[in-house]
C-alpha cells in the first residue's frame, strides 16, 4: 500500500516538473511579464502598507494609544513622524521595528499584549544627524528652569557609575507631555544617598546662574542679588530649607509586579547589573522601583496666622516658614513667631517682618551653616553675640552693629512706653469717671501689647515692635487726657526715620561717601551743610529709599559744576551717546555705534545754556550747531531731522508692550509658571528702553534704532520663553491682581 503510493506521488512530481519545464519553455515571455507584474504590485503594495502604517493616525487607531497620539501633537516633535523615533535608522532598523509591531499585533489580537504599553527609543534615533547630532549637543551646555545641564557630562561619561540613555531623563512618565525631561529623575539621581555623593548634592552644582534682578516678598521694588549672599560666603541652606523631601527607596515588593519568574526573584544581582538591565540596556522608569524624592521651596498657601501650628516638612502641606516644628513644638515661643510674623498686637494692622516676607527661616540666624565634606552642617546659636553675627555673615559689615542698635532703641522706647502707661494708670487711679472706664480699656490693651513685646523680644520685627510701643505710648497720653481736663497729650515720635532705624550707624553716611552714578555721594555735605532731608532725594520706606534726581541742577548746573561732570549724573544720555551699555540676552555690556561727535563735541559745547544755567531748547541747540558750523543752516536743520527720526521709534508703543509683558509675568507666576528666564529678557528689554527714553534718541539716532530692535527682539523672545512650570511666587498677592 504505501509502496503504491510513493510511485504514484513520485510520477506526479516527475510528470508536474516536465509539463511546468515544458510550459517555461514555450511561455516564457508571458510568465515573465506576469512576475514582472506581481513583483511592481507587491512592492507598491508594501510600500502604501508602510506609508500607512508610519503615519500617527495608524498608531493611534488602538484605544490606548490616544493620550500619547494628543501629547504628541502638543509637543515639540509633533512634526516629526512616530517611526523616526521609535525604528532605529536604517533598513535594518526598519525591518527590525516593523517586526516588532507586527508581533505587537499578533499579542493584541490573541489577548497576550501587556496593558501599558512600553516601547524603546534607542539613542541612535535620537543622535542622528537632522534631530539631536551629539556634536552639536555636546559643543556647549544647555538651561533648562535656570539650572546649567551638560549633555556631554551625561552621555559621554559614567554618572555614579550607571551609563545613561537620552530616554533616562526624556521620558513619558509625565502624562499628556510628550518625552518630556522629567524632573522626579534629576532629583533621584543627585539626591539619593546624599552622603555617599555629597558633590551631586551640591547646590552649585546645578544652580550656576545668579538672577541680576529676582523680587521677593520682603521688598517687590528692590531686586534681590544673590551673589552678593555667595561672595561673602553665605550657604544656601541658611535660606532654603527642606528643600529635599523623600529619600528614594526602593518600594516594596516592586520587583513582583513586573516579573513572575523564580530564577530571576531568587537571584542576588548586583546594584550595577540590576540598573545596566533597567537604565542602559532598557529604559524603566526610575520611579517604577524608587519612591519618589521631591526638590523645591515650599510656601506657604494663605495667611500665616491662619496656618497650622504643625505641620509636616514635606511637600504634601505647605508649611509658613517661621516653623521649627520639624524638631520643636511652639510653647514658649508662640510670641516670638507671632511677633515674627507681624501679628499679634491689638489695634494694630499687622505688619510682617521683613526677613519674614523674604522667607528666611528661624534658622536663618539661629542656625549657623558650614559646608563640609559630608554635606552642610549646622551649628545652633543661642546667644544674642552669635546670633547677630548672622546678620553681618548675610549682609555684610556693619550689620550686626545695626541689631544692637534697635536693640538699644528698643530698650529706651520700651522704658518711655512702660514709664507713660505706668503715669497714665497712676492718674486713673485718683479719678473716678466714666472716662476713666474707658481709658482703663485703652490702657489695658496697651499694657498687654506691651507684654508681647517683651514676650515676644521685639528684635524679630524692630518696626513692628517699635509701632507698637509708640501706639502704647499715645493711648497713655490720650488716656490721661481723657480725665485730667487741663492736660494737653504730648505728641509721640518713634524713631522709624531712615536715620533713626537703620543708616545711623550702617555705612556711616553722615561721614562716608557712598556710590551713585559715576561718582562719590557726600552725605554730609548735603544732609549736615544744606540741611536736606532724606525724601528729598529718595523714595519712602515702603520702596527702600531709591534714589532720585531732585533739583540737582539747582546747584550742579552752571558755575556750580564744579567736580561734578556731566555723565555722573546724565549716565544714560551719556551711554546712548557713545553707544555703549545696551543689553542682549546674556549681558548688558553690548556696545553699538557711537555717534560721530562723541570724540570732539563735549556736552557743554551744544547744551550752552544749560552752562549759563539755562533750560535747553531745541532752539538753542540749533543756535549752538550754526555756531560751531559757520552759520550753515543744513546742521541747524539736522537737529529736526533727528527728532524725526526719534518720532518714529514709537517709544509708547514699546513702553505698553513692556508693561503687557510684564503682567502676563506676573499672571504666571501667580499661575505657578516657570518664569525667570522671562524675566531675564524682560529685565534686559526694560534696561534698553530705560536707556532709549531717558539717553534721548536725539544723541544717537542710530544706535536708538538699534535700542528700538533690540527691545522689540526680547519681548517676543520673552513671550515665546514662557513656560509651564512650577515656581514660588515672589511678589505680594495684590501685585497679581
Amino acid at each position: 500500500m504505501l509502496r503504491e503510493l510513493w510511485v504514484l506521488l513520485r510520477n506526479f512530481v516527475r510528470d508536474f516538473s516536465i509539463a511546468t519545464l515544458r510550459g517555461t519553455k514555450e511561455h516564457w515571455k508571458g510568465l515573465l511579464i506576469f512576475c514582472t507584474i506581481g513583483l511592481v504590485a507587491t512592492v507598491a503594495l508594501a510600500a502604501v502598507a508602510l506609508k500607512a502604517t508610519a503615519s500617527p493616525k495608524f498608531c493611534g487607531l488602538c484605544h490606548n494609544m490616544k493620550a500619547y497620539i494628543d501629547s504628541w501633537e502638543e509637543s515639540s516633535h509633533k512634526e516629526v513622524s512616530c517611526l523616526e523615533c521609535h525604528f532605529e535608522p536604517g533598513v535594518l532598523g526598519q525591518l527590525k521595528g516593523k517586526w516588532k509591531a507586527q508581533a505587537h499585533v499578533v499579542m493584541k489580537l490573541t489577548g497576550t499584549a501587556p496593558p501599558r504599553p512600553h516601547t524603546q527609543i534607542s539613542d541612535a534615533s535620537c543622535l542622528r544627524q537632522g534631530c539631536h547630532a551629539a556634536t552639536d549637543l555636546t559643543a556647549a551646555d544647555t538651561t533648562f528652569l535656570g539650572v546649567r545641564f551638560s549633555h556631554r557630562e551625561h552621555l559621554g561619561e559614567l554618572r555614579r557609575g550607571k551609563r545613561l540613555r537620552c530616554v533616562s531623563c526624556h521620558s513619558q512618565i509625565v502624562q499628556g507631555q510628550h518625552l518630556t525631561v522629567t524632573e522626579s529623575t534629576c532629583f533621584l539621581c543627585h539626591f539619593y544617598d546624599r552622603a555617599e555623593s555629597p558633590e551631586l548634592a551640591d547646590c552649585r552644582t546645578c544652580h550656576v546662574q545668579t538672577r541680576a534682578k529676582l523680587f521677593i516678598d520682603a521688598n517687590d521694588s528692590l531686586p534681590f542679588v544673590h551673589q552678593e549672599y555667595l561672595d561673602r560666603g553665605v550657604a544656601c541652606g541658611q535660606c532654603h530649607f527642606d528643600v529635599i523631601s523623600g529619600d528614594g527607596h526602593l518600594k516594596d515588593n516592586v520587583c513582583v509586579q513586573c516579573h513572575a519568574e523564580p530564577k530571576i526573584l531568587l537571584s542576588r544581582q548586583t546594584s550595577e547589573a540590576v540598573h545596566r538591565d533597567h537604565v542602559s540596556l532598557r529604559k524603566v522608569d526610575c520611579l517604577r522601583c524608587h519612591a519618589e524624592i521631591e526638590h523645591g521651596i515650599a510656601r506657604e498657601t494663605g495667611p500665616a496666622d491662619r496656618q497650622p501650628v504643625v505641620a509636616p516638612a514635606g511637600f504634601g502641606a505647605y508649611r509658613y516658614d517661621a516653623n521649627c516644628v520639624k524638631c520643636h513644638s511652639f510653647g514658649e515661643h508662640e510670641s516670638i513667631r507671632r511677633m515674627y510674623l507681624g501679628t499679634g498686637a491689638e489695634g494694630l494692622p499687622d505688619a510682617p517682618s521683613p526677613m519674614y516676607q523674604a522667607h528666611a527661616d528661624c534658622g536663618s540666624c539661629h542656625v549657623a551653616q558650614t559646608e563640609t565634606p559630608a554635606g552642610p552642617q549646622g551649628t545652633l546659636r543661642l546667644r544674642y553675640p552669635d546670633v547677630i553675627q548672622a546678620c553681618a555673615e548675610c549682609h555684610g559689615t556693619g550689620y550686626d552693629d545695626m541689631a544692637k542698635h534697635w536693640k538699644k532703641l528698643l530698650t529706651e522706647e520700651t522704658i518711655k512706653a512702660e514709664g507713660a502707661v505706668l503715669e497714665a494708670r497712676q492718674a486713673l487711679g485718683r479719678v473716678q469717671s466714666g472716662a476713666a472706664s474707658d481709658a482703663a480699656r485703652s490702657l489695658d490693651v496697651a499694657e498687654r501689647n506691651l507684654a508681647f513685646v517683651r514676650n515676644g523680644r521685639g528684635l524679630h520685627n524692630v518696626e513692628y515692635a517699635l509701632g507698637i510701643l509708640g501706639d502704647a505710648r499715645e493711648r497713655a497720653e490720650e488716656s490721661k487726657s481723657r480725665v485730667l481736663p487741663r492736660y494737653t497729650p504730648k505728641e509721640v515720635a518713634s524713631p522709624t526715620g531712615c536715620v533713626e532705624l537703620c543708616h545711623s550707624c550702617v555705612e556711616c553716611i553722615e561721614t562716608a561717601p557712598v556710590p551713585f552714578g559715576g561718582v562719590q555721594f557726600p552725605h554730609d555735605l548735603h544732609v549736615q551743610d544744606e540741611g536736606m532731608g532724606c525724601l528729598e532725594c529718595h523714595t519712602p520706606r515702603d520702596q527702600h529709599g531709591q534714589t532720585f534726581l531732585a533739583n540737582c541742577s539747582s546747584c550742579h548746573h552752571g558755575s556750580g559744576a564744579g567736580a561734578v561732570e556731566c555723565q555722573d549724573c546724565h549716565e544714560e544720555n551719556h551711554n546712548l551717546f557713545n553707544g555703549q551699555n545696551a543689553c542682549n540676552e546674556a549681558s548688558c555690556d553690548v556696545t553699538g555705534e557711537k555717534n560721530p561727535m562723541a570724540e570732539a563735541v563735549s556736552c557743554g559745547e551744544c547744551h550752552g545754556q544749560v552752562v549759563e544755567g539755562e533750560k535747553t531748547t531745541p532752539e538753542g541747540i540749533k543756535a549752538a550747531c550754526l555756531e560751531c558750523h559757520d552759520d550753515d543752516p543744513s546742521y541747524a536743520a539736522l537737529v529736526d531731522e533727528w527728532k524725526a527720526t526719534a518720532d518714529t521709534l514709537k517709544v509708547g508703543e514699546l513702553d505698553a508692550e513692556l508693561q503687557d509683558l510684564q503682567r502676563m509675568v506676573l499672571r504666571a507666576i501667580r499661575e505657578g509658571r516657570y518664569t525667570y528666564d522671562a524675566q531675564d529678557l524682560v529685565n534686559s528689554a526694560e534696561k534698553n528702553l530705560k536707556l532709549l527714553v531717558k539717553g534721548n534718541p536725539v544723541h544717537n539716532p542710530v544706535f536708538a534704532q538699534d535700542l528700538a530692535q533690540r527691545v522689540t527682539g526680547l519681548l517676543k523672545q520673552a513671550r515665546q520663553t514662557l513656560r509651564a512650570t512650577s515656581t514660588v511666587k515672589t511678589l505680594p498677592e495684590e501685585a497679581y491682581r
